[in-house]
């Protein structure tokens, strides 16, 4: 195996097609494959949610993130307390500002640590007990587990799932204000592979291909039948059970032309599609171009 194939799956957990995928995307740079990696590995679920113990007048809150592939828990926090200002947090937060705010709670006098210290336990050992939980992560088991270790005691819980991908997880905040999203949009890079798609068609209210406009987000189905078209198909979620599904693509470039005409889309950095539609054709847009095209694609909040 090359040694650059296996650093890089050491770096990211990601198998020996993606990792070879991700060095010819970058030209042989580790440093840029990495980035790619990062940018389109999606298996890191953050739950965050807050808990009101009814009858005791408790108030908590939780994080538990989890890798969904290897089913490894990488945090667990937690913080129950007598102090209602808890409850009056979000969990629509980014994870890693609910993190910090646990950790401020816990040095409240309300707190109360061998409590929290128990349910932390009781929780990990039914997510491992239970590996379903940890490789498929949705609110509505947690909500059936959650009522399950608190039973009978009843317990109002509120929770928001969020799926991030490996480049969001690491990429902690500098200093206090905490955003999941970059400051800068960025840099598009060229230099990558282009595949053969096509548009879904929406004879209702789709619309015509002329009239698209950059940065417009469309469906396309990638019906490149290259293997590096599979591997990327795999990576960006196209792929499910060997079957080519529908993607959200952004609209970068059209070239009209009589009878056809030629739309150029983008699914990530360096990854690009090329599709030759007919001009009276309308195609499914999903949003307009009111945010960057980046935004949209690798949605980081």
């Amino acid at each position: 195996m090359h040694e650059r194939v296996r650093l890089l799956m050491e770096e990211t957990g990601c198998e020996q097609g993606e990792a070879e995928l991700a060095l010819e995307l970058a030209g042989q740079d580790l440093e840029k494959a990495i980035r790619t990696i990062e940018s389109l590995l999606r298996h890191i679920s953050a739950l965050r949610g807050k808990l009101h113990f009814v009858d005791k007048n408790l108030y908590g809150l939780l994080l538990v993130i989890i890798n969904t592939k290897t089913q490894e828990i990488l945090r667990l926090r937690s913080v129950v307390s007598y102090n209602p200002a808890l409850y009056e947090n979000s969990p629509t937060m980014d994870w890693y500002a609910l993190e910090k705010l646990i950790f401020s709670y816990r040095l409240d006098e309300g707190s109360l640590p061998d409590y929290t210290q128990d349910i932390e336990q009781k929780l990990y050992t039914r997510l491992t007990e239970q590996r379903e939980n940890l490789a498929k992560a949705e609110v509505e088991n947690f909500e059936r587990l959650l009522a399950e270790l608190f039973a009978p005691e009843k317990v109002m819980v509120t929770l928001h799932m969020e799926e991030l991908n490996l480049a969001q997880f690491r990429r902690l905040p500098k200093g206090e204000a905490v955003s999941s999203v970059p400051s800068a949009e960025p840099e598009y890079e060229p230099g990558g592979v282009c595949l053969e798609v096509e548009l879904l068609e929406d004879k209702g209210d789709g619309k015509e291909v002329m009239s698209l406009e950059e940065g417009e987000v469309i469906l396309s189905k990638i019906v490149d039948t290259r293997d590096i078209a599979h591997y990327l198909g795999h990576l960006i979620g196209s792929h499910s059970d060997g079957v080519s599904a529908p993607l959200p693509a952004v609209v970068r470039k059209i070239s009209v032309s009589d009878p056809d005409s030629e739309v150029q889309v983008s699914y990530a950095p360096g990854i690009l599609g090329i599709a030759k539609v007919k001009n009276g054709m309308r195609v499914k847009i999903l949003e307009t171009k009111a945010m960057p095209w980046w935004k949209r694609i690798i949605p980081w909040s």
